[in-house]
């Protein structure tokens, strides 16, 4: 028969004793590092959500603006309502129509529009027109979407102090309609 022998060891006292405790490493492990992946999943969903605001917002534009270039707006008795209700059209369900702007411009030449965006603290475009031109003259649409609160509390994150401004530009000249 073979006998066991236990080590008759004093229990360690202090320090030690903490030192050599492997009970609960695992809880302690992920409670240092939940926070860091929680951050990660959000900030990944964030993003997601701004780049499908985004495209959605392209799109929309891209395809409102063609109401322009074909005549349509210039043509119907209330053009800009026409406009901004294709705009909403394309994008309901992920901006709110009201926060939506439009800036409209045109020229003889794309010289003579001004391409600059002026942009308030709140994130909204300042100094917006809506001018969609007339038959041959090059025109810039753009429409912006200042972004909520939750995108607008990562600007700091990325080196702005204001609010986050989504914005597309289309530039085309208008058709001989």
């Amino acid at each position: 028969m073979t006998t066991r022998f236990r080590s008759r060891r004093p229990p360690p006292d202090g320090i030690a004793t903490f030192v050599r405790a492997r009970r609960g490493v695992a809880a302690l492990e992920f409670a240092l590092t939940a926070p860091i992946l929680l951050f990660t999943i959000l900030g990944t969903i964030a993003v997601g959500l701004l780049v499908l605001e985004q495209a959605a917002l392209d799109h929309a534009t891209s395809d409102a603006a063609r109401l322009i270039r074909t005549g349509q707006v210039q043509s119907a008795s209330n053009g800009a309502s026409l406009f901004q209700t294709r705009l909403c059209a394309d994008v309901a369900g992920l901006i709110p129509c009201s926060a939506l702007q439009v800036d409209v411009q045109s020229a003889s030449s794309f010289a003579g529009i001004n391409a600059a965006v002026s942009v308030a603290a709140n994130g909204t475009m300042q100094n917006t027109t809506f001018a969609p031109g007339t038959p041959g003259q090059d025109v810039l649409v753009r429409a912006g979407y200042a972004a909520g609160p939750f995108f607008a509390s990562l600007a700091p994150l990325i080196g702005s102090h204001s609010g986050m401004l989504l914005l597309s530009s289309v530039a085309f000249q208008n058709e001989m309609y």
